[in-house]
C-alpha cells in the first residue's frame, strides 16, 4: 500500500480528478454554488476507506478538509478553462462574421470576376474583355492580379491563425480575411508573420507562407 502525508499528495500522484467524481450537470452546480463541496469531497472519502491500495496519514477530518480546498482549486482551473474556451469561441465567431461580412460586400465583385473567368474560359481575348468592360488592358490585369493576390493571401493568412495565437493578433488576421485590400492584407500578413514560429507547418503550408511573403514584400 502506498501512504501519502495528505489526500492532496495523493491526488496530485495518483489522481483521480474532479471530472470522475462529479457529472457535467453536477460540476455546473459547483461552479455556480448550488452544490456543497462537501457532498463531493464524501465521495472520495467513500473510495478511500475501502482501498486497500492507497492510504493517507492525516485523519478524517482533515482529510476531508483538504478535499473540499482541493476541489474549490480545481473549479479555480475549471473556471479559468471555461473563460479561455469562451473567448476563444468569441474569436471563431468573430472570424466567421468578418468573413461573412467580407464575403456579402464582395458579391457585386465577384459576379464580375466569375464573368471573367467565364469569359477567358470561353476563349476571350483579354483585349476583349477589357473592351467589354471598358477599361483598360492594364486595368483588367491589375484586377486579375488582385484576385490571385487575394486567394493566395487569404489562404495564407489563415495558415497562420493558431490556438496559441494571442487575441489581438487572432482579431487582426480575421478581419485581414477575405478585404479586397491586397496591400492591406499584405501588411497584415507580414505583421503576422513575425508573431509566430514555422516549426509546426508541412511542407506545402511553408511554401505557402514564402509565395506570400515575397508578394507581399513586393506591395509593402
Amino acid at each position: 500500500m502506498k501512504t501519502y502525508a495528505t489526500i492532496i499528495d495523493l491526488l496530485n500522484h495518483e489522481g483521480p480528478g474532479l471530472q470522475d467524481y462529479a457529472t457535467p450537470a453536477e460540476l455546473d452546480q459547483l461552479l455556480d454554488g448550488t452544490l456543497p463541496h462537501g457532498l463531493i469531497a464524501d465521495r472520495y472519502m467513500e473510495d478511500l476507506d475501502w482501498t486497500d491500495l492507497v492510504a493517507v496519514t492525516t485523519d478524517k477530518a482533515t482529510t476531508r478538509a483538504d478535499l473540499i480546498t482541493w476541489i474549490g482549486w480545481e473549479l479555480e482551473v475549471a473556471i479559468e478553462q471555461r473563460a479561455q474556451d469562451a473567448a476563444d469561441d468569441a474569436l471563431a465567431a468573430l472570424g466567421a462574421h468578418v468573413a461573412a461580412q467580407a464575403r456579402r460586400d464582395g458579391i457585386a465583385l465577384d459576379g464580375r470576376d466569375a464573368l471573367i473567368e467565364k469569359a477567358r474560359k470561353n476563349g476571350a481575348t483579354k483585349d476583349a474583355i477589357a473592351k467589354s468592360l471598358g477599361i483598360s488592358r492594364p486595368t483588367l490585369d491589375k484586377w486579375l492580379q488582385d484576385q490571385k493576390d487575394r486567394a493566395m493571401f487569404n489562404d495564407a493568412i489563415y495558415t497562420l491563425v493558431r490556438r496559441d495565437t494571442s487575441k489581438a493578433d487572432q482579431e487582426k488576421l480575421f478581419q485581414a480575411l477575405g478585404i479586397r485590400d491586397t496591400s492591406g492584407q499584405a501588411s497584415v500578413f507580414l505583421a503576422g508573420l513575425s508573431t509566430r514560429t514555422l516549426d509546426d507547418l508541412r511542407d506545402g503550408e511553408r511554401e505557402l507562407l514564402a509565395r506570400a511573403e515575397k508578394r507581399a514584400r513586393e506591395l509593402a
